[in-house]
């Protein structure tokens, strides 16, 4: 299917429905409608929130799903503003967007090992809670993260007792969005 006066992206978004939030390929955006793929299970009719990495959300409704190609028709209208920040700044940069997921997740430091609690990840990193503040900006780390292993990081930022750990490696869309069903359940 193809969208008129659309937009081909071909980036990482995300899809937020009431009780589950997933990765998904945006391939084309218009003002009123995307075309996305996604593992995510969709029914014709249903509310969701479309993100994009450049902040945007947007309500829709699904027009239709066809295998994993899921029609996703706005609630409102996109701005051509939106779409066009879309194609430019998901170009480059860091991935932006985020999957929540609060779990206990274990960090081996240069001094020993730290207990921190995971509040959200990306193909990129993910941002944790260290209570005791042991972790220190530009300390490389491994993470421990039940279902994908000891990934490689560095402590990026800090704020407070939340602290931004980048992968040194990047996980794979496909891992992440099969871990991200796993832990949905």
């Amino acid at each position: 299917m193809e969208i008129k006066n659309a937009v081909t992206i071909l980036h990482v978004g995300k899809l937020v429905t009431a009780d589950r939030e997933r990765l998904c390929v945006v391939h084309s955006l218009a003002s009123k409608e995307a075309l996305i793929r996604t593992t995510l299970p969709l029914d014709s009719g249903q509310s969701v929130t479309l993100a994009l990495r450049n902040g945007f959300t947007i309500a829709a409704v699904v027009g239709f799903v066809q295998g994993d190609q899921v029609l996703l028709l706005f609630e409102g209208q996109m701005s051509t503003s939106a779409m066009l920040a879309e194609q430019r700044d998901g170009r480059g940069g860091r991935e932006a967007i985020r999957l929540h997921f609060t779990m206990p997740v274990s960090v081996t430091t240069p001094d020993g090992d730290c207990s921190c609690v995971m509040q959200d990840i990306s193909l990129s990193g993910v941002k944790v809670i260290d209570e005791t503040a042991s972790l220190a900006v530009g300390t490389d780390v491994q993470i421990s993260i039940e279902g994908l292993g000891k990934r490689d990081a560095s402590v990026c930022w800090r704020q407070d007792r939340s602290f931004g750990l980048q992968f040194h490696v990047p996980l794979g869309f496909k891992l992440l969005d099969q871990w991200t069903a796993q832990m949905q359940g």
